[in-house]
C-alpha cells in the first residue's frame, strides 16, 4: 500500500516533465522536418552521440553506486546544430530520450528523466548564450554552464525526493559528495572545450585550412570515447555482478529449507541494490521487477523487487539477475526435497514408517554421546513370539498388519523424547532417555510392553501379541554404544528360551540386564577425583638455532594393579565419565606449574601445550577457566592444541570463543594436520597461531609429493605469520630433509621422548635448551 502510494507522488511530480518532454520531441521533430539545419549530418552524429554517451554514468555519491550524473550535455558544445538554441536542446533531448528508452524499463521513467535534463540543458543554453553576450567568452562558459546543468537536474530530483515519504526516499543532498560533482563538471567543462579546440584548431591544421565541415567527426569520436569507457565501466559492474550471483548459487543449495527463502531474499536485496524485496503470491506490478519461485512443493510464489536504492528505475540486468536468482533458488529446493525425500526411504521401514536399522544405530551414538553426565538412558530390545506361526496361519497380510499395529502402539506408549524403530522382520527397539535408576527405565519397558499386549482384531480374530523383551540400563557414557545393543538382545533371547523351556505360552515378560560400568572405568574415574594423574613432557625446538623453546605436556597414568593406562583409553573412559573437564583442568594446572620451574632454569623456554577437545574452549565449559589460567601466569605462554578433524563442526560461537582466547593472550595451535582425512578448510575457518603437521606427512621423504605439501604449508604459515611445527621427527635424516625444505619448528624422538618431570628438569640444568642431545653427547 505504501508502495502504490509512492509511485502515485511519483507520477504526479514527473507529470509535469514528461510533458515538457514530449514537447520537446514534438518541437524537436517538427522543427527539424520544417527548418533548414546548416547540416543534417551534424545534427544526426549530435543524436548519435548523444546516444553513445548515454551509458557512461559517474558516481556522485560518498560510496560507490548511487547517484550517478552523464556527460551527454557536452554534445550540445559543438556551435550552433540548427541556429537556435532552443531547437538546439530539442534535437538534443531526442537522443536522450532514444539513450534512456534503451537503458531503462519504464516509460514513465524514461520520460521523467528526458524532461528534467531538458530543463537542465535550457539552463546550460542559457548560460552559455549568457557569456557570449557578455563577449566572446565561450571557452569560460563551459563551467559554470555545466555547473547549472547539474545543479538544476540535481535539484529537480532532490524536490522528487522530498515529496516521498521518509521510508521511501532515495538520494538526498546529504549523499552528495561535492568533490566528485565537481569532478564531474569539470570533466564535462573539459570535454566541450577540447572539442571545440579539435573542431576550431587542430581539424584546420590538419587539413591545411580545408573548409570542410569535420564537427560531425568530432561529436562521434567523443561519443564513441565514452561509450567505450562506460563499456569497460559496466564489464566491470558485470563482473561483479556475476561474481555476486556466481556466490548465491553456492550459498543457496547449502540453505536448509527454513533458511532458503531469508538468504533469497537476502541476495537478491543486494545484487539488484532494492530497498524492498520480498516473496508474494501474487505478481509483479508494473514499477516492480519479479520472477516466479517454488520454495516449496505445489507452492508457486514470486521474488518481487519494489524499489530501487536511490529511487532510480530498475534494469534489464536487473531483471535478468532477478530471474537467475529464482531460477537457483527453485533448483536447490527442488534437489533438497529429492535428498530428503531419498534421505527419508533410505533410514525409514517402508511398511511401518518407524525408522529402520541404520537410523537406529545413529540415534543411539546421539542417546549415548550428548546426554548429561549421570543421565542414564536404556535400550529394549522387543522380539513378537510366534510371529511366523502367525503368518503361516493367516497369510502375510495378517503379519503386516500386526507389524503396522505393533509399530503405532509402541510410538503411543513411548515417551516424548523416546526413540522407536524397526530393526529386523519381528524386532523392534526402543531408546528410552531422561532415565535416572535402573527402576525408573523397567517402569518405562513394562508400560511399552503392557500396551503392545492389549488384544487386537485381526482377519476377523480377536488375538492377544505375546513379546518378550530384554532391557539395557547404562547410567553413563559408553565408550562403544553397541554393547547395550548386545546386552539387550543377549538378554530378550535369554527371556524368550526360559519361557519356552517352561512351556509358557502366556503374558509379556521384560528381562533387565544391569548395564555396569567396567572396573577400568571405576579406576579411571577414582585417579581423576583423587588428581593422581601424571604429567610427560616433549620438547619442541628451533633447528635453525638448535634451541629448545616450548614443551607439550601429556597425560600418563599408571595404575598399581593393572600398570600404565594407555593415553587413548584414559582419555575415552574420561569423556564416557563426564569428566573430561576436571582432567583437563589438572593437566592445564600441572603443566603451568611446571613450566614456571623449567623457565626458572631456562628463561627462554617460556610456552606450554596442552591438548583440549574443541568444545571445552566454549565460555560455557573451560573458557572462563583457561583464560584466568593464562592471566595467573604472565610469564607462560599457555598453547591451545586443538585436534584438525574436530574443527569440521566448528560453528560461529566456537570462533569467538576462540578469539576470547586470543585475546587474553592464549595461543591455539591446530594439531594433527595433515592426517588421512584432513580438510584444507580447518586452515581457513579457524583463528590460530600454530600449524602442527601429522607425522603420516613425513613418513616418507623420499616421496616428492610428500616434499612438496611440507615445502607448501610451511609457506603458508610463513606467509600468514603461523609457527609451522613438524611432528614425528626420528632421526637427523629426517630433520636435515625437513631443513632443507624451509622447516625451522620440530618436535619428535629424536629431539627427546614425552618424560616426567623430573627427568625433563635434570635435562635443563644438564643440558639448558640445547636442543639434539645426541650431538651434544657425542661431543662431550
Amino acid at each position: 500500500m505504501a508502495s502504490a502510494r509512492a509511485m502515485v507522488r511519483d507520477r504526479v511530480f514527473a507529470a509535469p516533465f514528461v510533458v515538457v518532454a514530449l514537447a520537446a520531441l514534438i518541437v524537436g521533430i517538427v522543427g527539424l522536418l520544417s527548418a533548414d539545419p546548416r547540416s543534417w549530418t551534424l545534427v544526426l552524429t549530435v543524436i548519435a552521440g548523444v546516444v553513445l554517451c548515454g551509458p557512461f554514468q559517474m558516481g556522485i555519491g560518498h560510496g560507490r553506486g548511487y547517484p550517478t550524473m552523464g556527460v551527454a550535455i557536452i554534445m550540445l558544445s559543438v556551435g550552433p546544430v540548427t541556429g537556435d538554441p532552443v531547437l538546439d536542446v530539442c534535437v538534443w533531448a531526442i537522443g536522450v530520450a532514444i539513450s534512456q528508452t534503451v537503458l531503462r524499463r519504464s516509460v514513465m521513467h524514461t520520460l521523467y528523466l528526458t524532461g528534467a535534463s531538458t530543463v537542465s540543458a535550457i539552463g546550460f543554453e542559457a548560460v552559455s548564450e549568457a557569456f557570449l553576450f557578455l563577449g566572446n567568452w565561450h571557452w569560460i562558459a563551459y563551467l559554470p554552464a555545466s555547473i547549472a546543468y547539474y545543479g538544476i537536474f540535481l535539484l529537480v530530483e532532490f524536490i522528487r525526493q522530498r515529496t516521498r515519504s521518509s521510508a521511501d526516499r532515495g538520494v538526498s543532498a546529504a549523499e552528495v559528495h561535492p568533490g566528485r560533482l565537481a569532478l564531474v563538471a569539470v570533466i564535462a567543462a573539459g570535454t566541450a572545450m577540447l572539442m571545440e579546440y579539435v573542431d576550431t584548431m587542430v581539424i584546420p591544421w590538419l587539413e591545411r585550412g580545408n573548409d570542410v565541415d569535420r564537427s560531425p567527426f568530432v561529436v562521434l569520436l567523443a561519443g564513441a570515447l565514452f561509450y567505450v569507457f562506460a563499456q569497460r565501466s559496466r564489464s566491470a559492474d558485470v563482473e561483479a555482478r556475476l561474481g555476486a550471483v556466481a556466490n548465491a548459487a553456492i550459498e543457496l543449495p547449502r540453505q536448509d529449507s527454513s533458511a532458503l527463502s531469508s538468504t533469497l531474499v537476502a541476495r537478491a536485496r543486494s545484487i539488484v541494490r532494492a530497498d524492498d524485496v520480498e516473496l508474494r503470491s501474487t505478481a509483479p506490478e508494473r514499477h516492480e521487477i519479479g520472477a516466479e519461485v517454488r520454495l516449496e512443493s505445489g507452492l508457486g510464489q514470486y521474488l518481487v523487487a519494489s524499489r530501487k536504492i536511490g529511487g532510480g528505475s530498475f534494469t534489464r540486468d536487473d531483471e535478468s539477475s532477478l530471474a537467475t536468482l529464482a531460477h537457483m533458488a527453485s533448483e536447490a529446493a527442488r534437489v533438497q526435497e529429492e535428498v530428503d525425500t531419498l534421505e527419508h526411504r533410505a533410514n525409514t521401514d517402508p511398511l511401518t514408517g518407524l525408522p529402520n536399522y541404520g537410523s537406529f544405530q545413529k540415534a543411539l551414538v546421539t542417546a549415548n554421546e550428548y546426554r548429561a553426565y549421570h543421565q542414564g538412558i536404556a535400550l529394549l530390545f522387543i522380539d513378537l513370539d510366534n510371529f511366523k506361526r502367525l503368518n503361516d496361519t493367516f497369510g502375510h497380510r495378517a503379519g503386516d498388519e500386526l507389524l503396522r499395529s505393533v509399530a503405532e502402539r509402541l510410538q503411543r506408549s513411548a515417551g516424548g523424547g523416546d526413540f522407536v524403530s524397526r530393526v529386523g522382520g519381528d524386532e523392534f527397539v526402543v531408546i528410552l532417555t531422561g532415565l535416572m535408576t535402573v527402576d525408573h527405565a523397567k517402569e518405562s519397558a513394562d508400560r511399552i510392553v503392557a500396551a503392545l499386549s492389549e488384544p487386537i482384531e485381526l482377519e476377523g480374530h480377536t488375538m492377544r501379541p505375546l513379546v518378550s523383551a530384554g532391557l539395557a540400563f547404562s547410567s553413563h557414557r559408553e565408550i562403544d554404544a553397541q554393547s547395550l545393543v548386545e546386552d539387550a538382545d543377549r538378554t530378550m533371547l535369554s527371556a524368550k528360551r526360559s519361557r519356552r523351556a517352561e512351556g509358557s505360552i502366556e503374558g509379556s515378560t521384560v528381562s533387565v540386564s544391569s548395564h555396569r560400568s567396567t572396573r577400568l572405568n571405576e579406576i579411571v574415574a577414582r585417579a581423576i577425583q583423587s588428581n593422581r594423574l601424571i604429567l610427560a613432557f616433549q620438547p619442541i625446538i628451533d633447528m635453525s638455532t638448535d634451541r629448545l623453546w616450548a614443551f607439550e605436556a601429556l597425560t600418563r597414568y599408571v595404575d598399581p594393579e593393572l600398570g600404565p593406562i594407555s593415553a587413548p583409553s584414559l582419555i575415552a573412559r574420561a569423556k564416557s565419565l563426564g569428566l573430561m573437564n576436571e582432567l583437563t583442568k589438572q593437566v592445564i594446572t600441572k603443566a603451568l606449574d611446571a613450566a614456571e620451574q623449567f623457565r626458572a632454569l631456562a628463561p627462554t623456554v617460556d610456552c606450554m601445550t596442552v591438548n583440549l577437545e574443541l568444545g571445552q574452549i566454549s565460555d560455557s565449559e573451560l573458557g572462563p577457566f583457561i583464560r584466568e589460567a593464562a592471566a595467573a601466569h604472565p610469564d607462560i605462554k599457555l598453547c591451545i592444541e586443538l585436534n584438525e578433524r574436530s574443527l569440521r563442526t566448528v560453528n560461529d560461537e566456537l570462533r569467538r570463543d576462540a578469539e576470547r582466547l586470543q585475546e587474553a593472550g592464549v595461543i591455539l595451535a591446530l594439531d594433527d594436520y595433515g592426517s588421512d582425512d584432513s580438510v584444507v578448510g580447518a586452515l581457513v575457518h579457524f583463528p590460530m597461531d600454530i600449524l602442527k603437521i601429522d607425522r603420516g606427512l613425513i613418513d616418507n621423504l623420499k616421496d616428492a609429493r610428500q616434499r612438496e605439501v611440507v615445502k607448501a604449508l610451511q609457506g603458508f604459515g610463513d606467509n600468514l605469520g603461523h609457527t609451522v611445527i613438524v611432528e614425528g621427527i626420528e632421526t637427523r635424516e629426517m630433520a636435515d630433509v625437513l631443513q632443507g625444505l624451509g622447516v625451522r619448528d620440530a618436535q619428535g624422538y629424536y629431539f627427546g621422548r614425552p618424560q616426567p618431570f623430573a627427568v625433563t628438569m635434570e635435562r635443563l640444568r644438564k643440558y639448558g635448551i640445547t636442543a639434539d642431545l645426541n650431538a651434544a653427547t657425542a661431543a662431550s
